[in-house]
């Protein structure tokens, strides 16, 4: 079901909207912690933390097809928001051209790169075979990945948040029966097996999803080469931004390797579990861009600060109740992930919840920096949300590289919030003198 968003108050379509990108966060967040516990439960220590080594390479190239795949819905909306139904179907049938084959170029060089990085960054021997194969399967298949993600946009993009939650449903508890299915004959390769298949089913209910409720019905389905270029300009900053960081956090999980097994899986547990703090301010991130983009292509400029100001209203209100479950029982979830000897759980669970809870004090700021980097994105002003994912990227670096010898591990704890704070200042200052512009423009 599509939702016009340029007429009705802002809170109200906003709230309908992330309620199902919510329910939907929080299911992926259930079937990411069920995939930890089952190799950190079934495969042991050693397992998990091989999993939580790749975890920043991973998620460099997976923040890379996400934040393309927003850039992209950016189009989308705008289209929609204008009424131009010809451009849509243009704008969407080029970007799965291109999700393919960038999904190709990534898939072929995750594969016969991913034990090189691995080694580079310092992978303890001990990890290095199961965490190079659990990489090479999730980058290898990273093709479905990136078209699944373009039309849950697309999707989102026409004020539908609910068909892609049943989508997330479905493949939710396909990966997690899959998971007990393949994890005893095959081992991590069957848990990365998995989520290929629980993607390629998601992918095949967008897309008919997409077809039934008639918005790729008819028109042009050739490659477009102007809804590629703009496709691109609006795509490409944001997933190298996104890229940015994460090459930051392959220089923090090279330090983060050379502690050792134990804290390599407190990390990465705590990691695993800031996907609980971001489930809210995910679902508030996409409404603002996608209310954002539809009346900024529909030229209603006057409710764009009503939108973003309830958007902050929104992102407030989740952060108490988060960070208060979060602070309480965060170390009982992160100990639900892993079973070994009580000694090496205790060291691994204390490491787990220092991070945690630093991640927890900085939750604020990430909000702030999710809310006008969308807000901007929608403006059509995709350079300055890059440019803070290079701020953020370089801060994280200086903490791990000046901060470790005077502090020691607390460097690496304090890393990320320490990026997230210039990223935020930035994006904030943009959006205003944004905002302003248009104000005087009479816009």
């Amino acid at each position: 079901m599509t939702r016009d968003m340029t007429d009705g108050k802002p809170i109200l379509l906003m709230a309908r909207f992330c309620w199902p990108m919510l329910l939907a966060n929080v299911l992926q967040l259930l079937y990411t912690l069920a995939d930890s516990a089952v190799v950190g439960r079934i495969l042991g220590v050693n397992a998990f933390a091989a999993v939580g080594a790749t975890a920043i390479p991973h998620w460099l190239v997976m923040s890379a097809v996400l934040r393309t795949s927003h850039g992209f819905s950016v189009l989308f909306a705008k289209c929609f928001g204008a009424k131009d139904t010809a451009a849509l179907h243009r704008a969407f049938f080029t970007s799965i051209y291109l999700t393919a084959a960038l999904g190709i170029i990534i898939g072929l060089a995750g594969i016969f790169g991913s034990r090189p990085l691995l080694g580079a960054l310092n992978t303890p021997a001990e990890l290095m075979n199961d965490a190079a194969l659990y990489m090479q399967c999730l980058i290898g298949g990273m093709c479905i990945t990136f078209i699944y993600n373009t039309s849950a946009s697309m999707l989102r993009a026409l004020g539908d948040s609910r068909t892609p939650l049943y989508a997330v449903i479905i493949s939710s508890v396909l990966n997690i029966v899959l998971d007990l299915i393949l994890v005893f004959p095959f081992g991590i390769a069957g848990v990365a097996a998995a989520t290929l298949i629980a993607q390629v089913v998601a992918s095949a209910y967008c897309l008919i999803s997409l077809r039934k409720n008639g918005a790729v019905k008819g028109g042009g389905r050739a490659w477009d080469s102007d809804s590629a270029r703009e496709l691109l300009r609006l795509g490409i900053p944001l997933g190298l931004s996104a890229a940015a960081i994460e090459i930051g956090g392959l220089i923090v999980q090279r330090y983060i390797n050379g502690h050792g097994t134990e804290f390599v899986a407190g990390i990465a547990a705590a990691k695993r579990m800031y996907s609980l703090l971001m489930i809210a301010a995910g679902a508030v991130e996409a409404a603002v861009a996608t209310f954002t983009a539809q009346n900024f292509g529909a030229g209603r400029f006057d409710r764009i600060k009503q939108g973003v100001r309830s958007g902050l209203m929104l992102m407030m209100a989740s952060f108490a109740g988060l960070a208060a479950f979060t602070l309480l029982f965060g170390r009982w979830i992160l100990g639900l992930m892993i079973q070994s000897e009580p000694g090496r759980i205790d060291a691994v669970l204390d490491v787990g919840t220092r991070q945690l809870n630093v991640m927890v004090l900085g939750l604020p700021l990430v909000y702030i920096l999710l809310l006008y980097r969308a807000a901007l994105q929608g403006m059509n002003k995709p350079r300055i949300p890059a440019l803070s994912g290079f701020f953020e990227s370089v801060f994280r670096v200086v903490s791990v590289l000046f901060l470790t010898p005077v502090i020691g591990v607390w460097g690496i704890y304090v890393s990320d919030p320490l990026g997230w704070l210039p990223a935020a200042m930035l994006a904030a200052i943009a959006y205003g003198i944004q905002a302003q512009s248009i104000r005087k423009q009479g816009l």
